[in-house]
């Protein structure tokens, strides 16, 4: 096993696309084992030791950056274990990358259906988070296909957990009283009637042990795809759109609004000058609808006023390449904007049940449009699962406490209405005001009691989920 100390080295562990600025450590270990993972784990319980687990650096919250004590970085923990065509499952270790995966399965025609937006993303990343992607909106997030998983507790204990596996049985004492909210959920731990063990680590944020070994069901890939993005006047229109399109089995549903598109029009000049609004989505063509889909959908644009020769069509694979590197690059371009402001991200991650959206939606209008000339905002995301991102760029560090009180102003309204205050990104480092405002703080300290029992020396990429000052 490895040790590093050299600074130039640690430094690249220290950002995530939220910006968080200050991480440090004084060392990294890169395991290549369990047994490696276990002596970290004994070494840090011993001398209380923080330990940060880092893995791609893709996050949202700052969950991998550490501050202080060391990283365990688990790049090396790379390897495809199994791929077993017949029961439609793989066993991977937590550093292969989505990317690398789906290029494997591509061999035997499978697919792992979550699609989060970064492909380099580690599954164990997506584990620790429970990411979801724009195909969430057909499949699930990532808990929805997790069968198995090694996890290593900082006690040194190795934990093999599979479905069925109640929580009940394993460990009673361990079951929590906060009520979850019933819509596309990635904020604290997991708590639901009936829930098995695997569901507490999966969206823990590596707080309770570190993920060794990941099994994930795959499926079919599929026969073919058709893509559009279709480009509206007004928001209004794209939103009728969107959930007239949510009636159809559609894959991908996502939504731009005009303050995305301008922020993308230096990379896509032809834009149209017009539009208000975007919604892009992707559909299966199959062998009961390849010979149709394409009158299918042209009607259904009609009917909302666009022609389909003014949409952007995805029919082969170069097309089809071209609109997913729109959709992605909303995200990668409303990050460079906190990065060239030197700014935290200030974002919402919040998804509403179906029939408060609107209501939700037209919130979120009515609290930005009066901060315009000091804040920079964008609204995008994954529109089939109620759930937007609304990103707030202050124009001057003066304008940051506005840029945060607006945001909790977001998670006030969603939780009143049902809602989540993080449906992908977790909480990570930047996000405890709005988990505590979910579920108080009764709902905070049954989390910290599951905590403290994984973890009773409470090194575990400490600050994740809730602040390091409540396992004192």
């Amino acid at each position: 096993m490895l040790k590093k100390t050299d600074p130039s080295v640690l430094q690249s562990y220290f950002e995530d696309s939220s910006n968080l600025q200050g991480g440090h450590a004084d060392g990294l270990f890169l395991p290549e084992n369990d047994k490696d993972i276990q002596d970290i784990a004994k070494e840090g319980s011993s001398n209380r030791l923080p330990l940060t687990i880092s893995a791609g650096t893709t996050g949202a919250t700052g969950g991998c950056i550490p501050f202080g004590g060391w990283l365990i970085g688990t790049e090396k923990l790379n390897r495809i274990i199994e791929i077993d065509d017949r029961n439609r499952i793989a066993v991977v270790q937590p550093a292969v990358s989505l990317e690398v995966l789906d290029k494997e399965l591509k061999k035997s025609g499978l697919l792992y259906p979550p699609d989060p937006t970064e492909t380099t993303a580690f599954l164990g990343g997506t584990v620790a988070t429970n990411a979801s992607g724009s195909r969430s909106f057909r499949f699930g997030a990532t808990r929805d296909w997790v069968k198995r998983l090694k996890v290593i507790l900082t006690t040194g204990e190795i934990l093999d957990i599979k479905r069925p596996g109640p929580l009940s049985a394993s460990y009673p004492s361990l079951l929590t009283h906060y009520q979850m909210p019933a819509v596309k959920n990635a904020a604290g731990y997991y708590s639901k009637p009936g829930m098995d063990l695997i569901d507490l680590f999966i969206g823990s944020e590596g707080t309770l042990g570190i993920v060794t070994e990941i099994e994930v069901g795959l499926i079919s890939r599929f026969h073919d795809t058709f893509d559009i993005i279709a480009f509206f006047p007004t928001e209004n229109e794209a939103v009728d759109f969107a959930f007239e399109v949510k009636k159809h089995e559609a894959l991908t549903l996502e939504y731009f609004d005009h303050n995305s598109l301008e922020l993308l029009r230096p990379l896509y000049k032809q834009i149209p000058s017009s539009a208000g609004a975007a919604v892009y989505l992707e559909t299966e063509i199959n062998k009961d609808n390849g010979s149709t889909y394409l009158d299918f959908w042209a009607q259904i644009l009609k009917k909302h006023k666009v022609k389909l020769e003014d949409a952007w069509i995805g029919m082969n694979n170069k097309q089809k390449e071209e609109l997913r590197k729109f959709r992605h690059a909303m995200p990668e371009s409303i990050n460079e904007e906190f990065k060239k402001h030197n700014t935290v991200k200030f974002a919402s991650d919040i998804a509403v049940p179906e029939n408060s959206f609107r209501e939700m939606f037209d919130y979120y209008n009515s609290e930005l449009e009066p901060i315009s000339g000091r804040i920079f905002w964008v609204k995008f995301g994954h529109i089939g699962q109620q759930h937007l991102h609304v990103n707030l760029v202050p124009r001057t560090q003066a304008d940051i406490p506005l840029a945060k009180e607006t945001i909790m102003r977001f998670v006030k309204k969603a939780v009143s209405l049902g809602g989540t205050c993080s449906a992908e990104h977790g909480i990570g480092k930047i996000k405890h005001d709005y988990l505590k405002e979910m579920y108080g703080d009764q709902g905070i300290a049954e989390m910290v009691r599951v905590k403290k029992y994984f973890d009773p020396a409470c090194i575990l990429n400490q600050g994740n989920v809730f602040p390091k000052e409540l396992l004192l």
